[in-house]
């Protein structure tokens, strides 16, 4: 929390705070805020998909409504701990114990959704790179995309045939859905770049910076990547030359998104336990 606090307060005495009240109060607006929360609930929902499919990859069987609601329950204790770790840690103490499963299957299942997640993200910025103003001639950009994008898939490839040995439908499968996650964030975020009447032109540019605050955001050391987004945006697009009040007004905004979607967790926490080895409450 102290990290959060320092990283708010640093990036807010950064920017034109007088630019920050007449871009926030859009009532005519609101319902782009609505179609925000929509997008970041779409991608959660997808999320949980992909996620299930390690799942059942592992010997993990939920129905996909069990796995929803698990998912949505340990958002609710992202919400709260450094990284998002502690609702990760939550999701594998259920499992584990209502699926008598070894503690190293149930960790591995999880970390390799996560990475997965990363690389799909990587993927999605590579794909961006070429469009971004920075100082480089249009053959060097494409030559360095395409053995960024080979790179990526390469890796994705080969750490799941060695790390969790899935088949080609399945790995085609989580990737997929892996790039649908984050496209629907970058949707998300698009619209709230929208809501506050960001230039159009500099979309792209927002985009790729909320790509990599996404990274940091999974780091341990702030309370729901608040504060290491905001941080983020204020040097990443301080260094393609841009007003940063735009990003981190808006990643500001994504936070509070997240924080609104994650509070449908605390519906399902008392549905799972973790001291009964029947953890799913039918």
């Amino acid at each position: 929390m102290l990290i959060s606090t320092c990283l708010i307060v640093f990036v807010f005495l950064n920017i034109d705070l007088s630019q920050v009240k007449a871009l926030v109060f859009h009532p005519q607006r609101a319902p782009l805020l609505i179609a925000a929360f929509i997008a970041f609930n779409a991608s959660k929902i997808v999320g949980a998909l992909r996620l299930n499919i390690y799942q059942r990859h592992a010997g993990i069987h939920l129905s996909e409504r069990d796995n929803l609601r698990l998912y949505y329950a340990g958002m609710f204790l992202n919400v709260f701990l450094p990284g998002g770790i502690g609702g990760d840690g939550y999701k594998i103490l259920v499992l584990h114990r209502s699926h008598a499963l070894p503690l190293r299957t149930v960790v591995t299942t999880t970390l390799a959704d996560r990475v997965s997640g990363i690389l799909a993200l990587l993927f999605i910025f590579c794909m961006l790179m070429p469009l971004l103003p920075l100082p480089w001639e249009a053959p060097a950009a494409t030559a360095f995309t395409l053995a960024s994008v080979a790179a990526v898939v390469a890796v994705f490839v080969l750490a799941h045939q060695w790390w969790v040995k899935l088949d080609l439908q399945g790995l085609a499968s989580v990737f997929a859905l892996g790039v649908a996650v984050q496209f629907l964030q970058l949707v998300c975020m698009g619209v709230l770049l929208l809501y506050l009447g960001a230039p159009a032109t500099h979309y792209i540019a927002y985009l790729a910076v909320f790509l990599i605050s996404s990274v940091a955001a999974t780091l341990p050391l702030s309370i729901g990547g608040l504060g290491m987004r905001e941080a983020t945006f204020l040097f990443g697009v301080n260094m393609v030359h841009l007003d940063p009040t735009y990003g981190v007004i808006a990643s500001s905004l994504f936070f509070l998104v997240t924080v609104f979607s994650s509070m449908i967790g605390a519906l399902f926490l008392t549905r799972f336990s973790l001291r009964s080895p029947a953890a799913i409450v039918k």
